[in-house]
């Protein structure tokens, strides 16, 4: 008899305990009916993801939908944890916005000048654990 794979809920501390282990994630955006999935490098602070990007696409989406979702993955050979983030962007333009973006030391992992700081807030906070 072969084992099944278990499926269990997150906590929300847990979801937030793998947001703050994990550097990449995918933001999702829609504008009309075109989702888009950017991967992205990302920080925690505060139960508040931060992303630094540069203009194009994924800014633009933001101007015209500001309501995203944001997952990261945690994969080992004997189970995988994944969590969403739902809620808000914003784009960063204050002094004190910035300086609380900048330090979280969010470095990219593309060069290029990546100096345009957006902000999400969550409303919604989920994962879940597999076991093989």
């Amino acid at each position: 008899m072969t084992n099944q794979p278990t499926t269990t809920t997150l906590t929300e501390d847990r979801c937030w305990e793998l947001l703050s282990q994990q550097e990449v994630g995918r933001l999702a955006t829609a504008v009309g009916s075109e989702p888009e999935i950017f991967p992205v490098n990302y920080a925690v602070a505060d139960r508040l993801l931060y992303i630094r990007t540069s203009p194009g696409t994924k800014l633009a989406e933001l101007a015209v939908n500001e309501h995203v979702a944001l997952e990261t993955d945690l994969v080992a050979p004997d189970a995988a944890e994944s969590v969403v983030v739902k809620g808000t962007a914003e784009i960063l333009h204050t002094d004190a916005d910035l300086a609380t973006a900048e330090a979280t030391g969010l470095e990219t992992y593309v060069g290029g000048d990546k100096d345009v700081w957006v902000r999400i807030t969550p409303s919604q906070v989920t994962g879940r654990h597999l076991d093989r």
